[in-house]
């Protein structure tokens, strides 16, 4: 995938809800049903307003109350087109499925096309290549969709056939280096691994919450990774895509800026070496026509062509003139004093699909690249192609599974002996911003090449030769998820010192514990920079934010999608939350925060998913009841005295009092 936007997105400017939450409570209780009536219109003007800017995700969620609110199957279908284009499949299949099975599918005629895209996206080719067929034998849709729904007949077909390659192993990378957000662009020079992390706050974002901006990292031994400095990121701007020279003076990436709702415009610029051999402050924009305006260029790579001795730059870009969609070009490297040409489509890799994150190994004189041609297991694959010389291109090859999956596959790197590759997939088991979509966010996965083991012979006393085959090591076990409320408790949820709402003497914020997990995280580096000397305090600063911090949000994200599904069935659940305080204030104060931080986690509920859980409030089905502690029940592990901030405020074991707990479950 390009670099693509968070899915919190929102569309519309900043509205205080606890300022309208009494009067929605008391309008719920007086006549719900009116309220709800009245409100599906513009629920489903905002959603088609957000279709209009690809902002698939918010679209989702109002048509999801439109139909809670008054159940359509045009208002369904809105809802199962919106998860598809979102890449939400298994919510998409269920919203087509239900129209199929209730009969109410005919006002629709392109819905198999999207009920196949949706299986296909999810492996399951049969039941795909079955939808596929059915829409082309209703005699409807357009050449477009009717070519659509062929390749994606074919790629059923192809990939069902398919074996996958045993001597891969793939494993994803620790959330050291993977976030909940979108994690790509890994490429290694020595020991050193760098990233791209799309999970920083956009700084003064008039969208709440806060849209984020994509930064560059490094790490070695894949330990944490730590923001590349000398003004290298930006708060207001996506940093992203590096690509470095063989010489290793020339860096090239890309920034990026929001053009409109969740659309983004990207540039390729360039930062040299100085004298002393350190990254200059200063960066150049490449001109025109590289950077065509109105149009984006991204993903630099370099090719080296070993038979004109040339250094290439490769680049994904929408502008006009070649196959169509996202496709790849190149333009030769300047030397110094000399202005850049024209770029020229590769013709021999772009296809009327997208391509996309280019990578050229030398050695071996082969492009790496994602594309959505045939054949395909679904979404993004893996490919590759030899460059044979004089612009002439060997013929495309699928790299197969398991590198492939039917989920996105994207921004390849290949070591230069070819037995390692690094890669970004959305496929299953990574971490879920919200359990409802299933999607979001892409993770880097490193994959290893096993050669095979020949076999051991064996010769007994009669001469009979056996041959053993050795069996290949498993793969690790997956985490299972709680699939129940209970199994979540103590569910702990994190908050930085003195929030939400510093200074005050409040014991009720306006603000949701979202609004504060995502402020501190984006503190997350301070933490370090205040904490920090020794190796294994960054490991356990580390292991904090990755393992306590994210992990608590995660698992409220996943607690809140189970619950508001044993509402749905009619059951009535009482939650119970206590808060905690480090002592660093008086006890009235640490008091009065700990309701604050309790007030953010009720208000946590009343919002999500644009406030799905009121209802069930208003009308006694959901009770969210409170014990909130200040220091008194802080553990006696931090000091009370004041020892400074370094200890008190930035260490893992200060910070871990800093929470509040869902510590109890009753439900009827």
């Amino acid at each position: 995938m390009h670099l693509s936007p968070a899915p919190y997105f929102k569309l519309h400017p900043v509205t205080s809800f606890a300022d309208l939450l009494p009067g929605i409570v008391l309008m719920l209780l007086l006549s719900s049903q009116l309220l709800y009536g009245q409100r599906v219109a513009p629920l489903l003007r905002k959603g088609e307003q957000a279709v209009e800017v690809a902002d698939y995700y918010t679209a989702i969620h109002y048509f999801e109350q439109a139909l809670a609110t008054k159940p359509r199957p045009s208002t369904r279908f809105r809802l199962a087109e919106a998860a598809r284009q979102f890449g939400a499949y298994e919510l998409a299949e269920r919203h087509y499925d239900y129209l199929r099975t209730y009969q109410q599918a005919a006002p629709f005629p392109t819905l198999d096309l999207g009920l196949g895209q949706c299986l296909l996206s999810q492996g399951k080719y049969e039941e795909a290549a079955a939808s596929f067929a059915r829409f082309l034998g209703n005699g409807q849709g357009n050449a477009t969709q009717r070519a659509h729904a062929q390749a994606g007949l074919d790629n059923a077909q192809w990939a069902a056939d398919q074996a996958p390659d045993s001597l891969w192993r793939v494993e994803r990378l620790p959330r050291r280096i993977n976030s909940p957000y979108a994690e790509f662009g890994a490429w290694r020079q020595g020991d050193s691994l760098y990233f791209t992390s799309y999970r920083y706050e956009l700084r003064k974002d008039r969208y709440r919450p806060a849209r984020k901006v994509a930064k560059v990292l490094f790490t070695s031994d894949e330990k944490r990774g730590r923001l590349l400095r000398r003004g290298f990121n930006a708060d207001t701007v996506h940093t992203a895509h590096t690509a470095i020279t063989p010489d290793g003076q020339s860096l090239y990436f890309t920034r990026c800026r929001f053009t409109e709702g969740a659309r983004i415009r990207c540039q390729i610029c360039v930062r040299e070496k100085d004298r002393r051999q350190r990254w200059s402050n200063d960066f150049v924009v490449l001109p025109d026509p590289i950077n065509m305006p109105h149009f984006t260029s991204t993903q630099p790579a370099i090719r080296w062509d070993t038979n004109d001795l040339r250094l290439y730059l490769i680049y994904m870009s929408d502008r006009p003139g070649s196959a169509g969609g996202f496709d790849l070009w190149q333009v030769p490297i300047p030397a110094k004093g000399e202005k850049w040409s024209l770029p020229s489509p590769l013709t021999a890799i772009n296809t009327p699909q997208n391509e996309i994150s280019p990578f050229f190994e030398p050695q071996s004189q082969t492009l790496y690249y994602s594309s959505e041609r045939t054949p395909s297991y679904g979404g993004y694959d893996l490919f590759r192609q030899r460059y044979l010389g004089n612009e002439q291109w060997s013929k495309a090859e699928n790299l197969g599974q398991p590198l492939n999956s039917s989920y996105d596959d994207t921004y390849p790197y290949w070591t230069a002996d070819q037995t390692r590759v690094y890669f970004s997939s959305t496929r299953p088991g990574g971490t879920y911003l919200d359990p409802l979509t299933k999607n979001c966010c892409p993770d880097i996965f490193k994959a290893s090449h096993y050669p095979p083991v020949p076999p051991i012979t064996y010769a007994d006393e009669d001469s009979l030769t056996v041959s053993l085959t050795p069996i290949p090591a498993p793969l690790p076990p997956t985490a299972k998820q709680p699939t129940t409320l209970e199994e979540f408790l103590p569910l702990a949820l994190y908050f930085d010192n003195d929030q939400p709402d510093p200074r005050t003497r409040r014991a009720t914020t306006k603000r949701t514990y979202a609004d504060t997990y995502f402020q501190y995280i984006g503190r997350e580096e301070d933490y370090y920079m205040a904490f920090t000397d020794e190796e294994d305090e960054q490991e356990a600063l580390s292991q904090f934010f990755a393992e306590e911090v994210s992990k608590g949000y995660e698992d409220l994200e996943r607690f809140s999608a189970i619950l508001l599904q044993l509402l749905e069935e009619g059951q009535t659940v009482e939650i119970f939350l206590k808060g905690y305080t480090s002592p660093r204030a008086k006890g009235d104060y640490n008091l009065l925060l700990g309701k604050r931080r309790v007030s953010a986690v009720k208000n946590q509920f009343l919002q999500w998913r644009q406030g799905i859980f009121q209802p069930y409030i208003a009308h006694g089905q959901l009770i969210i009841s409170e014990v909130s502690f200040g220091e008194t029940r802080a553990a006696a592990s931090v000091r009370d005295e004041k020892a400074g901030e370094r200890l008190s405020i930035y260490s893992p074991e200060a910070a871990r009092e800093r929470r509040v707990e869902i510590v109890e479950v009753k439900r009827e």
